[in-house]
């Protein structure tokens, strides 16, 4: 296959992933990688699709963050996410401090709990039981990346915790 064809073949596969959803710059570029085009055609592509506005960073970043936060996910679990995405700290720090308040957090801490305490009333069982629902709800939201002062916070004003 000729450079040209190759380069032909790499533009049409970029847009195609695209047009399912935005992508970051490194996972457009482990795409390509695992098609089997050398780096150089790749960074071609990138920085082309990059001119036009299709892979940006910054807006996928911020897209992503809008995205996660409407689902109920905290500042630790997007954070690692956008990481993993390839998405530069710098970047990551900047959004995520536009984006996320504690004060939200909290708010959405007590939604997540309230939302959730409606479908088991752990309040009404034997202290045993109660402690390890309350756990398990701490370990809930750990996983969803709600900061743990934020979690206990949260608790105290529910009267789940002394």
């Amino acid at each position: 296959m000729s450079e040209d064809e190759a380069l032909r073949k790499a533009r049409t596969m970029v847009l195609r992933l695209l047009s399912y959803r935005a992508r970051s710059r490194k996972e457009v570029s482990e795409y390509l990688e695992r098609k089997g085009f050398p780096q150089t055609l790749s960074e071609s592509v990138i920085k082309e699709m990059e001119s036009y506005g299709y892979i940006n960073d910054e807006q996928f970043a911020e897209d992503f963050i809008l995205s996660r936060k409407s689902r109920g996910y905290g500042i630790r679990k997007v954070s690692y996410e956008l990481y993993l995405k390839g998405i530069d700290d710098g970047l990551i720090d900047q959004k995520t401090a536009e984006h996320f308040d504690p004060d939200h957090d909290l708010i959405r801490i007590k939604e997540i709990i309230e939302q959730r305490h409606r479908k088991r009333a752990f309040l009404n069982e034997p202290e045993q039981a109660k402690e390890r629902a309350i756990r398990r709800e701490a370990a809930f939201l750990k996983r969803r990346g709600f900061q743990e002062n934020l979690i206990l916070k949260a608790f105290k004003d529910f009267g789940f915790l002394d």
